[in-house]
């Protein structure tokens, strides 16, 4: 069975990740952005079955095993750590935190 995956970011979400999880077999199960029309319509050019607006709304879904957080680094820390809380296998773009504080509680999370 795939891990199925949720993107969080469409820019270098929609440029670098999907396509990547998608060449190796991976699901990309549901994107989500701040804009409905960019989520939308970055599901529809990958055939991603669901896209949202709100983060924690993605990470509810049991259909999602694992999250890609692909956006700018002053929100990883508190979307990582919510995805963690969701049972979540998290993958952080870099700079994946502000400082080594953050690091380290993203860790000790995970």
């Amino acid at each position: 069975m795939a891990v199925r995956i949720g993107v969080i970011g469409v820019g270098f979400g929609a440029t670098v990740h999907i396509p990547a999880f998608q060449s190796e077999g991976l699901e990309v199960v549901a994107v989500c952005s701040r804009r409905q029309e960019r989520a939308e319509e970055t599901a529809k050019r990958f055939d991603v079955p669901r896209a949202v607006t709100d983060y924690r709304e993605l990470l509810r879904s049991d259909a999602v095993d694992a999250v890609s957080i692909v956006t700018p680094p002053a929100l990883h820390h508190e979307m990582a750590l919510a995805a963690l809380e969701a049972g979540k296998h998290v993958i952080c773009e870099k700079p994946f935190a502000l400082d080594a504080a953050q690091a380290q509680s993203m860790w000790q999370a995970a």
